[in-house]
């Protein structure tokens, strides 16, 4: 099982509606291609959890990276783990509010300052295990699941 945690800008401007077609869309591949995960939204920036097999991630991977929505994609953390962390959830989906975010642990819209070098790469992982964390512990009122 490969889970990768990107992040990325959006290059337009998303409007609730256009979340909205995004989500539908997006659980309907994942169902469909057997992924699961979950996708912060604010101000502009996307943070995506993706899992599944590892092929089907890589390949949904190089999807979103050729995407003219989406600028900047980076990987922020991938690791092979023996089982799912978010089985149940084809796409979880939360707006982050400026409230939230403040009160989310390990939400960041960028990484810049805690990764681009070899020993802050670890702050990054800190970071993202916190919020992976935080929304096993806390999942949206759907369940993300459809």
């Amino acid at each position: 099982m490969l889970s990768i945690v990107y992040s990325s800008v959006a290059t337009t401007e998303f409007t609730d509606a256009d979340l909205a077609v995004l989500l539908m869309n997006s659980r309907s591949n994942n169902k469909r291609l057997g992924l699961t995960g979950l996708l912060l939204y604010r101000d502009g920036y996307f943070l995506q959890l993706i899992e599944g097999p590892l092929d089907v991630v890589r390949e949904r991977m190089a999807i979103i990276q050729a995407d003219p929505r989406h600028g900047q994609v980076e990987t922020q953390l991938e690791e092979i783990l023996p089982e799912r962390r978010f089985p149940e959830w084809t796409m979880a989906y939360r707006p982050v509010t400026d409230t939230m975010a403040d009160e989310i642990p390990g939400y960041r819209t960028a990484f810049d300052d805690i990764s681009g070098n070899g020993s802050a790469r670890g702050g990054t992982s800190l970071a993202l295990s916190q919020l992976i964390g935080w929304f096993a512990e806390n999942p949206p009122a759907s369940g993300g699941a459809s």
